[in-house]
């Protein structure tokens, strides 16, 4: 006989469980961990600034906001960081075992808001490999931007620098999710069980779920 429990039941049954499918949410969490730690390999993120200096005249003075937004200026240097001219002289110069496509995957470009300075981010499994990537895009960068673009001069603001291993956030978010899915899982699992069971363990279950009084109970021989 398949019970059909109340809403207080449910709760009960919750309760009662909590603590076995606490620690079946800790031990689900510490095997994810343990398993992303061993087979994700870390990945850092090095960055490094451009200034850009555009060449206006008097005529474009003040329509140059207009005609180039912070948004057409992202794109069109993203376009330029990811084209196969800048690509394969990063590849020659640093003697990379990867093609263009594969190292197009690993770029991207940021403006910075309300300025002429871009970003430029790699991610690499490799840290030192990382920075010499950034500091050699930003440098053919600067030699082919103005040759390709009515630009003045590009400038580099800084070194590459590391933001830490961007693999140790992904593996947090795996295991806060793994701790919140085998703990909903576990108590679900629960209330089914007992949902499905077609026998009872005390007087108080039977009246609870069938909601009759019992009048006579058989005594075990």
């Amino acid at each position: 006989m398949k019970r059909e429990l109340s809403l207080i039941s449910i709760v009960a049954i919750m309760r009662k469980k909590i603590m076995i499918s606490l620690i079946i949410a800790i031990l689900a969490t510490c095997l994810v961990g343990v398993a992303s730690y061993q087979f994700m390999a870390p990945k850092y993120d090095a960055s490094i600034q451009l200034l850009i200096n555009p060449k206006v005249t008097n005529e474009q003075t003040g329509t140059y906001r207009s005609t180039d937004s912070n948004t057409q200026l992202v794109n069109t240097y993203n376009v330029i960081l990811r084209s196969k001219v800048i690509l394969a002289d990063v590849i020659e110069r640093l003697d990379l075992p990867t093609s263009v496509s594969g190292l197009r995957e690993v770029i991207s470009v940021q403006n910075e808001k309300e300025s002429k300075v871009i970003s430029i981010h790699v991610e690499q499994e490799n840290p030192e490999m990382a920075k010499k990537i950034a500091e050699t895009l930003a440098l053919s960068m600067e030699k082919e931007v103005p040759k390709l673009m009515n630009i003045d001069n590009v400038n580099i603001l800084s070194d590459a620098e590391l933001s830490g291993n961007l693999t140790t956030s992904q593996i947090r978010i795996y295991m806060i999710l793994a701790f919140v899915m085998a703990l909903f899982v576990s108590l679900a699992c629960f209330v089914i069980r007992e949902s499905l069971k077609n026998t009872f363990k005390a007087v108080k279950d039977f009246e609870d779920i069938t909601s009759l009084p019992v009048i006579v109970t058989i005594p075990e021989i």
